[in-house]
């Protein structure tokens, strides 16, 4: 891949990223309290009163590891349960024991805001050691997400100049819809399916398969050899990415461990395939460059990796690395939102009459999804943002390395310290949100109830894509996929769950999953 450059034509028209975490943005504020109680110089209380759990909790490394088996009777994703149960006992602002230093939970939408628009200038991100290690041990390139600093803010430029306008995402529109139109045939074929998640998954990877490398890759194949492989590897590291985050005594940093050795054997696969796609991508573009045909291929479709390979601030080694965290943040965290939309629709007929409504008044007849189309489906849009807060999609929430000192809820933060805004709590509570354990995706429209505009009070209690210059780069891709499927979905068939079956459980690895397999059938509606 070293000749790319010389031979691809140096302008990038298009690119595209996905990357789900959130930093922060400039401000002058650094004091923050309870709503229209700003705290008097004389009333700040040093960050030791800050309260939280003591004794052997406070044990550096082991502290937070006590809250889980076998020391105590929680596993790793049951995070959020015992955040919310901390916060019964200490309140909106707490801390625990990370690692060797301590963090602290913020759970009030007022203390998030002050922490958010903190003034930033590394933009530093909780690190995985594991993956660290990784990177040290095999000489590979970190991933963008893995990065702060200069460092990060080099990588992230290119991506963003051209990832977060919405013309380029319009533009990937077609094939996007080209690969939910084979969806729909699998799940007309099937009817019910056993386990929504699998095949949602199969849907994503060839989804972002055929973003990231204009090809398909067969997941909705009778024949899923190929797709299977690849699912399987980017499962395993998701897995053991957050298994590593959990454990008391990280003992990989220090000897290649049997567990150490299964990673690093999952992520060295996980590359050779995509470093095998891209060269044949590579091949392919040049082919037609030389054949004098590459202008013409380009204005018929994007290419991602024409973008990448053309762009002279982007090396092959990075190239590699962004494909890679496209798939592993891409994959997983749009199958299961789905998943979880796809349930409050079917368990809320009411919401679910009312989308299509909506789907039959804004596409009409219409074969083909515009641009115009998905923009134009309000109803649509507050049904993904309920359903995040109902489920909220990650771990807790955002987290900050504040690097100024902070004072918050009169106790004085230190810079350097780790700070996790619980969202995940926040968009549960009544405070915040009228009727929080009700699906109801008005409160998020315009016109809504006065009863329900409670939320809107409330901006920083719910940021599910994050918030500032690290949010999420590939939010506008993720929606776009979100929303074509669905609409498609529910433009085919009426969704349902059996009557039976009760509340969906969720598990938190790298995103909010469901503990059990999802059952649902598809019933073709009437054509429109």
């Amino acid at each position: 891949m070293m000749n790319v450059r010389r031979i691809l034509h140096p302008s990038s028209k298009y690119i595209t990223v996905f990357k789900v975490q959130s930093y922060s943005c400039r401000t002058s504020t650094t004091i923050a309290d309870a709503r229209n109680e700003p705290p008097l110089s004389s009333d700040v209380k040093p960050y030791n009163q800050v309260p939280g759990p003591r004794g052997l909790y406070n044990i550096p490394y082991f502290g937070a590891a006590l809250h889980f088996k076998p020391f105590g009777k929680y596993q790793p994703g049951d995070i959020n349960i015992v955040l919310d149960n901390l916060k019964q006992k200490y309140g909106d602002i707490y801390k625990i024991q990370f690692g060797p230093n301590k963090m602290v939970v913020l759970s009030h939408p007022d203390y998030a805001k002050a922490v958010l628009q903190a003034h930033y200038e590394q933009h530093e991100k909780i690190g995985f050691d594991i993956s660290n290690i990784f990177h040290k041990r095999t000489k590979t390139t970190k991933g963008m997400v893995m990065l702060n600093g200069q460092e990060w803010a080099e990588r992230r430029k290119p991506a963003q100049e051209k990832m977060l306008r919405p013309a380029v995402v319009a533009s990937y529109v077609p094939l996007i819809e080209s690969v939910t139109d084979d969806f729909i045939d699998v799940l007309q074929k099937k009817t019910k399916v056993d386990d929504l998640l699998l095949e949602l998954l199969n849907y994503t990877t060839e989804s972002v398969g055929m973003l990231a490398l204009n090809k398909r890759l067969g997941c909705l194949d009778s024949e899923k050899d190929k797709s299977a492989v690849l699912a399987s590897v980017i499962r395993n590291v998701l897995d053991m990415f957050q298994e590593s985050f959990f454990m008391p005594f990280k003992s990989y940093c220090y000897f290649r461990t049997p567990f150490y050795k299964r990673f690093e054997e999952n992520m060295l696969k996980f590359g050779e395939i995509v470093n095998a796609e891209l060269a044949l991508q590579h091949d392919f573009l040049t082919k037609l460059q030389h054949e004098g045909r590459l202008e013409e291929y380009l204005e018929k479709e994007p290419n991602f990796m024409y973008s990448l390979l053309s762009d002279s601030r982007v090396t092959d080694d990075q190239v590699n690395s962004i494909v890679m965290d496209l798939f592993g943040a891409g994959i997983d965290s749009s199958a299961n939102t789905l998943v979880f939309l796809l349930y409050q629709l079917a368990v809320n007929k009411d919401k679910q009459n009312n989308l299509i409504e909506e789907i039959k008044k804004v596409v009409g007849n219409s074969q083909k999804l515009t641009k115009e189309h998905l923009a134009s489906m309000s109803y649509m849009k507050a049904c993904l943002k309920e359903s995040h807060r109902v489920i909220f999609p990650t771990s807790a929430g955002l987290a900050r390395v504040i690097e100024t000192d902070l004072v918050i809820r009169g106790y004085r933060v230190p810079k350097d310290t780790l700070l996790i805004i619980n969202m995940s709590s926040m968009s549960a509570d009544d405070r915040f949100f009228s009727q929080p354990t009700k699906f109801l995706p008005e409160r998020w429209l315009r016109n809504t109830t006065d009863e329900l505009a409670k939320s809107k009070e409330f901006p920083f209690a719910h940021k599910p894509f994050g918030f500032g210059p690290r949010s999420c780069i590939g939010q506008r891709f993720a929606e776009t996929e979100i929303f074509i499927c669905l609409t498609k979905i529910i433009q085919h068939f009426e969704v349902s769950v059996p009557t039976n079956k009760p509340e969906m459980k969720t598990t938190v690895q790298l995103f909010t999953t469901p503990v059990d397999k999802v059952k649902m059938t598809f019933t073709p509606r009437e054509k429109m």
